[in-house]
């Protein structure tokens, strides 16, 4: 068992850019399990997350976890790998 839980995840974009046609999914089981599997290291890639939530454009990711030591914040773009045994932003 880790000794991060994911308290959410996401995983999207904004089609054309415009504010009300965003196109996410909850990726938070899948980066449990990630996360599980691969000692804390994940690349963000619709591969790994599930698939894509909005063909043909790049893709951001935000996700909030629990370490020992407190809550992370985290945040990247698409075909980034973060550690998140060590990284993120202590909340």
């Amino acid at each position: 068992m880790s000794r991060i839980k994911v308290d959410f995840a996401v995983y999207g974009a904004l089609k054309d850019g415009n504010e009300n046609n965003g196109r996410a999914m909850d990726v938070k089981f899948i980066l449990q399990n990630l996360i599980n599997q691969n000692n804390g290291v994940v690349t963000i890639s619709n591969s790994y997350l599930g698939g894509d939530p909005c063909l043909g454009y790049t893709k951001q990711f935000g996700a909030q976890v629990q370490r020992k030591d407190g809550v992370y914040h985290f945040a990247c773009m698409e075909g980034q790998t973060i550690d998140f045994e060590r990284g993120g932003n202590l909340a």
